[in-house]
């Protein structure tokens, strides 16, 4: 199973440079961030791309602001998946795909910029934290995948961009993904990459920071039940340069018998 994340910073000004990335990268599952449109804004190349389904949880509370959704492959292996829009959701930020044994839960977390959105943050990542943790509880693998907008270790930005007290290195945002890993889950990426320190997939606009790769990491995979042998990819897509994100690619053999169990999942 090929599962892909990807904060396109717009999907209009972003739809040539979807659709292609689509064809060319065939995931089974995209969750995009920051789609910045409401359902009819939506560009009908990428509604309608051959052999997909989508599911939005988009920008009509608050006009080109924020906004999640999912691209699904129309295949045998994800028949009866159903889509959720989490009670715990915030400003379109939450999108759920249930297929099988595995919840695949994308996010995009607030940047807490703001006194007022940080405490926004830290309430939202809690209530991830208690959803997460209900459906472990169910007996359940979980995928958290998305942007985190936290780089959670120090090795997840580039030594020049930390400022101690800035917004996504706050020792109690660290310490909400700290939490949600202790359930039980695994960041994939510095799972297969535990000392790299060049591994970022987000770039700010000034500087020439992209072509420098002065980034941080805050686009992650979060998976249960991680087993090396189990991961055949996780990867960014860094050619990819149409957004100030780069894609990201898992792909994996989920825990158990998605291929064989394919029945919707209701909480």
């Amino acid at each position: 199973m090929i599962v892909a994340s990807w904060n396109v910073n717009g999907i209009r000004a972003r739809e040539g440079a979807l659709e292609s990335w689509v064809r060319q990268s065939s995931p089974d599952v995209l969750i995009l961030q920051e789609v910045k449109a409401s359902v009819e804004e939506i560009p009908l190349s990428i509604m309608s791309l051959d052999g997909y389904r989508s599911f939005w949880n988009d920008s009509s509370i608050r006009k080109g602001y924020s906004g999640t959704g999912i691209l699904m492959k129309e295949t045998p292996a994800l028949e009866g998946a159903t889509f959720e829009i989490p009670p715990f959701d915030i400003e379109n930020r939450t999108v759920v795909l249930h297929t099988g044994e595995l919840s695949i839960i994308g996010t995009y977390v607030p940047r807490g910029d703001s006194a007022q959105h940080y405490v926004l943050k830290l309430g939202y990542l809690e209530a991830m934290h208690e959803y997460v943790r209900e459906l472990l509880a169910c007996g359940r693998q979980i995928l958290v995948t998305g942007d985190m907008n936290v780089a959670h270790r120090q090795v997840d930005l580039h030594r020049s961009e930390n400022r101690p007290g800035a917004t996504g290195i706050r020792p109690e945002e660290r310490s909400a993904i700290d939490r949600l890993i202790a359930l039980g889950l695994s960041d994939v990426m510095r799972e297969l990459n535990p000392e790299r320190d060049d591994l970022f997939t987000w770039w700010p606009y000034w500087r020439m920071a992209r072509e420098r790769n002065i980034g941080w990491r805050i686009d992650c995979f979060y998976l249960s039940g991680y087993r090396k042998d189990r991961i055949l990819r996780a990867a960014v897509d860094m050619p990819e340069k149409s957004s100030d994100h780069a894609p990201i690619i898992l792909e994996f053999v989920p825990e158990s018998g998605l291929h064989e169990d394919t029945r919707s999942f209701s909480r």
